[in-house]
């Protein structure tokens, strides 16, 4: 008889931990779910930005900003960065 009740304790705690690793797998099944279904919404979100962004405009210079000698922009930068330490900004004398 001993046999029998210690038998019928072991067939509850059997049923227990059926019961609780069941209510785990359910429980983390909804969670996927519900994450899965969070990223393809903010995926779907971020296409619809990126269609909708709108295109920087491309920005064009006109014939006298755009100088034809690198140097000699960089020469004029430097020029007026040191006239501006030292007094008021002169303008460049072309040479001929």
């Amino acid at each position: 008889m001993a046999d029998r009740s210690n038998m019928g304790g072991s067939l509850g705690m059997l049923a227990a931990v059926a019961v609780v690793s069941t209510g785990i797998i359910l429980a983390s099944y909804h969670l996927h779910r519900r994450l899965v279904a969070d990223l393809q919404t903010g995926i779907t979100e971020q296409r619809r930005q990126r269609r909708t962004a709108k295109k920087k405009k491309k920005v064009r210079f006109a014939d006298e900003v755009m100088v034809a000698d690198p140097l000699s922009a960089l020469r004029e930068y430097r020029r007026r960065r040191r006239a501006a330490a030292n007094g008021p900004i002169r303008p460049a004398l072309r040479k001929a």
